[in-house]
């Protein structure tokens, strides 16, 4: 099975307010094959989100190689780059970050319309993603009369649109009740597996942690695999 992701020797650091730097990944080797789904877990502030904005292409400022798609990232133009992380990658995040001038159906088609899919296409997508995550009666509401669960589902179906090669999610049942979340989170892996989509998720949840085909712990800068 062809390679996703290959990450080789990744280091990361942020500047400090005084001088210097603090490093928050260093040396970090991670391979993610085509059609897997990964997890990761790990304390807060150990750089799980800051390893998924580098894997996302939303964060170049980073020493290492990075390979998606067999694309050399460093290498890419950044229309390339826009490109690629438009259409390519899918991101589902704690908190929903719908728009909320828009209807269900219009935030879920946005992300083709960006990326030069026609209307009907969107629409046509948008409406079956809709009627897979069980929206099709909220089609017409706008984000303030759903629910948080409704939120996540509608923010899932925008990630899924534009069918990416790889989605996404940091903690994102995070900013859910315990039932919802478990509600969400196992109709969300189910369509996952179904359609080989491949993701990579952030979790503090050790149960939905398991769930995945491979589990890595983040921590000491760097990415351990605890399931072998």
């Amino acid at each position: 099975m062809n390679n996703l992701i290959e990450i080789k020797n990744l280091n990361k650091s942020y500047p400090l307010h005084n001088s210097g730097k603090i490093k928050i990944i260093e040396n970090l080797s991670f391979i993610v094959k085509q059609k897997s789904n990964v997890s990761i877990i790990g304390p807060s502030g150990s750089g799980k989100s800051t390893l998924l904005n580098i894997i996302g292409l939303l964060d170049s400022d980073y020493t290492g190689s990075y390979f998606l798609k067999d694309l050399e990232v460093k290498r890419l133009e950044k229309s390339k780059l826009n490109s690629l992380r438009g259409v390519s990658i899918g991101f589902v995040h704690q908190f929903f970050h719908l728009i909320p001038e828009l209807t269900v159906l219009e935030n879920v088609m946005l992300p083709g319309l960006i990326n030069k899919k026609s209307y009907q296409d969107s629409y046509k997508d948008s409406l079956e993603l809709l009627k897979i995550f069980e929206l099709e009666e909220r089609l017409n509401f706008k984000p303030v009369k759903l629910s948080g669960g409704e939120q996540q589902r509608v923010a899932i179906s925008r990630s899924l649109v534009n069918n990416p090669d790889l989605l996404l999610a940091d903690e994102m049942t995070g900013n859910l009740d315990e039932n919802t979340a478990e509600e969400i989170f196992n109709f969300f892996l189910k369509y996952i597996n179904k359609n080989k989509t491949s993701l990579i998720y952030v979790t503090h949840n050790k149960k939905f942690s398991k769930m995945a085909e491979e589990q890595y712990y983040l921590k000491d800068k760097s990415l351990f695999k605890i399931n072998e």
